[in-house]
């Protein structure tokens, strides 16, 4: 399991590639309020050979991005500051980009009402804390999704 704050030391060292060596590596924007775990967030995918954009909002996603840069997946928190929810992060960078970007929601809660909603988005859930091995499948996953 990978802790919340934790880096995932080790869960990159199995000598796997996510991503082909030539050309732009798949762009993951990671939406995640807590620093510690964006950062964790962070350096795992790059590890596992992603580009990452994260930010503790959807409109910093947006703002940290390069221009012409589109994400491939977007991974988020379900439960943002002021309110916010990870289906709403995600809506909110789908919407910026006109187009069906694959999302991930990531959650702490165990509170039936807040499971209730996030299986209502339709969107695939993780549950703290999260499995290295799931992350990384279902990652996979939503980016064979978004190219087909």
């Amino acid at each position: 399991m990978v802790e919340v704050g934790e880096t995932a030391k080790g869960l990159a060292d199995d000598g796997l590639r996510s991503v082909p060596v030539s050309g732009l590596a798949p762009l993951v924007a990671v939406v995640e309020d807590e620093t510690i775990v964006m950062i964790g967030y962070q350096m795992l995918f790059e590890s596992w050979g992603y580009r990452v954009v994260a930010a503790g909002a959807a409109a910093d996603v947006l703002a940290g991005l390069s221009p012409g840069d589109s994400p491939d997946v977007i991974i988020a928190d379900y439960r943002l500051r002021d309110g916010q929810t990870g289906v709403s992060a995600i809506r909110a960078i789908q919407g910026a980009f006109r187009k069906s970007i694959p999302g991930i929601l990531i959650t702490g809660d165990t509170g039936a009402e807040r499971l209730r909603e996030a299986a209502a988005s339709g969107l695939p859930i993780l549950h703290k804390p999260v499995n290295g091995s799931q992350l990384r499948e279902l990652l996979k996953r939503s980016l064979a999704q978004g190219e087909e």
